[in-house]
């Protein structure tokens, strides 16, 4: 039982930070300056892109990498391309262990102090342990910055600073290891926030470090409940689940509060990245009592940073950083005909080659020793001009029963396009297949969806069709193999019970305000969900 005093006076006033509007003003000043010279870094993408390669080979020139590859010879991107093959963590991991050791001039002269522990489809969930050198965590300050600074820009505000931004991020982690330390990329980036941040920045360490994120977003809402937070950032699908716990921290103290807008009336923006945001939106803004809310989204990867984020254009996909220490490279999809085993030589394309709407293996050099470096990810470009990229799935997280490779990126659409046609809202959602349906040859996909209470289907049967109808827009094989039933049936939807999605995600161990639920389900996560059901 809460035995906190409730508290029934009327709200008090918000709680600001120490920044006076005059650094707001300043700061959005300083973001003008940088969307300039981003956005000419984007007109002129060849020459920005390739003086960011030259800048890293010839830093690492004279390691073994880079003697092995002739980096001291290297002026472009084609003589680069010739000499360096295609690489992964497999081929990369000899060197990475060496540097864990202690060992200099590998891939990079320094010695790298950091290493981010990340687990991937790249590596079917094994833990990788990457690189991250202090050039880079600079460079990531910097993109970090780009994506609020476009923000700022195009909203024209110059109070920012006035207010707070709430961080939902694990605890740090920093564990010595030898002469190293084993860290993630949030943790790094938390401990190496510039000082002129922290004075705006929530929660502090004590709530922060707190590993059970229903109890630490509880804590949360308990103590910030009046401060003045302006953007909330962390991982889309837990915002929700914050502004739930705010409500009830408000309840609790006996404040009228219909939505989150009548206790943080200035919290408009959210920094999310990670998943798409667009199932989620429906209940954030019911939970914020606004429709004026602002996701800035970014794609980031301990392997180099953000590459992309939100440009609030109204267009499709996130425009790409081109210069922040970070070159990037491109498998055609078409061209690799096992997507999980991309040969050493196979063709690649620079930032300025790529093709609108095509299918692409990301590929990334840089300044922390990763050489053409293939990330586990699928891409599609939705714009060349200026360059806006959204994120299509994993190499080896597609779903594909007779190869349509369905990325799950086409899931969520298709799941969109039939929360379009059919109202409801979801709390969340995920897709399997089942292979030998009814004793034949053929397939389904079978998508598991928990509904918000009161919110589900009208008509089951039709949600489903509308997601079949949505798969078929998404995905021109997926479509040719369902006429007819010549490979694959009609979906099956399966609505799983109120509460499956927070009881599927603790069975998993994935219990962290960074975990996601997974798009893409295998049979052993498909069968564990087919026993909610049956319970």
């Amino acid at each position: 039982m809460d035995t906190r005093p409730v508290d029934h006076q009327a709200p008090r006033a918000l709680k600001r930070s120490a920044y006076p509007r005059s650094v707001g003003q300043a700061l959005l000043m300083a973001a003008r300056v940088r969307v300039a010279l981003w956005d000419r870094a984007l007109r002129n993408v060849e020459e920005v892109q390739t003086k960011q390669l030259r800048r890293i080979v010839d830093h690492a020139k004279n390691t073994t990498f880079g003697r092995r590859h002739g980096f001291a010879d290297i002026r472009s991107w084609e003589q680069f391309a010739a000499r360096v093959p295609v690489g992964d963590y497999d081929s990369h991991s000899p060197a990475f262990e060496a540097m864990r050791t202690g060992e200099t001039g590998i891939l990079v002269p320094e010695k790298i102090k950091y290493f981010g522990n990340s687990s991937g489809s790249s590596t079917k969930g094994k833990p990788k342990f990457l690189p991250i050198a202090e050039r880079q965590v600079a460079f990531q300050r910097g993109s970090a910055a780009d994506s609020m600074y476009r923000y700022l820009v195009w909203r024209g505000e110059d109070d920012f600073t006035s207010g707070y931004t709430l961080g939902l991020f694990p605890p740090t982690t920093m564990r010595k290891e030898g002469p190293v330390f084993i860290t993630t990329n949030p943790s790094l980036q938390s401990v190496k926030m510039p000082a002129f941040t922290k004075v705006c920045q929530i929660p502090e360490p004590e709530i922060r470090e707190i590993a059970d994120y229903d109890y630490k977003l509880e804590r949360i809402a308990d103590r910030y409940l009046d401060h003045d937070v302006r953007a909330v950032a962390g991982t889309t699908c837990w915002f929700s689940i914050l502004f739930d716990k705010l409500l009830a921290a408000a309840a609790r103290r006996g404040r009228k509060a219909d939505s989150v807008r009548d206790l943080w009336p200035n919290l408009r923006v959210l920094v999310g990245g990670g998943v798409s945001a667009d199932p989620y939106m429906p209940v954030i803004r019911e939970r914020m009592g606004r429709d004026d809310v602002v996701l800035v989204d970014t794609y980031n990867a301990t392997e180099g940073g953000i590459f992309a984020c939100s440009d609030h254009s109204g267009e499709r996909g996130m425009l790409m950083i081109p210069d922040r220490g970070v070159f990037y490279e491109f498998v055609p999809v078409e061209d690799a005909s096992d997507l999980t085993n991309i040969g050493p030589w196979a063709r690649r394309v620079p930032l300025w080659g790529v093709e609108k709407d095509k299918l692409y293996a990301i590929h990334v050099t840089t300044v922390s020793g990763l050489y053409s470096y293939r990330l586990g990810d699928l891409v599609r470009f939705t714009s060349t001009d200026p360059y806006r990229v959204e994120f299509a799935g994993r190499v080896s997280g597609c779903l594909s029963t007779t190869q349509e490779l369905t990325t799950h990126v086409e899931i969520q659409r298709a799941v969109e396009h039939a929360l379009t046609a059919i109202p409801a809202t979801t709390v969340d959602y995920g897709c399997a297949a089942d292979v030998g349906v009814n004793g034949t040859a053929r397939s389904r996909y079978v998508l598991f969806a928990e509904f918000e209470p009161g919110h589900a289907p009208a008509d089951l049967q039709a949600f489903a069709r509308a997601f079949d109808e949505g798969l078929c827009q998404q995905n021109r094989v997926y479509r040719e193999h369902r006429k007819d039933d010549v490979g694959i049936f009609a979906p099956e939807l399966v609505a799983l019970p109120p509460g499956s999605v927070k009881r599927f995600m603790k069975d998993i161990g994935n219990t962290s305000v960074q975990s996601k639920f997974p798009r893409i389900l295998d049979d052993e996560r498909k069968q564990l969900l087919r026993t909610y059901v049956q319970s």
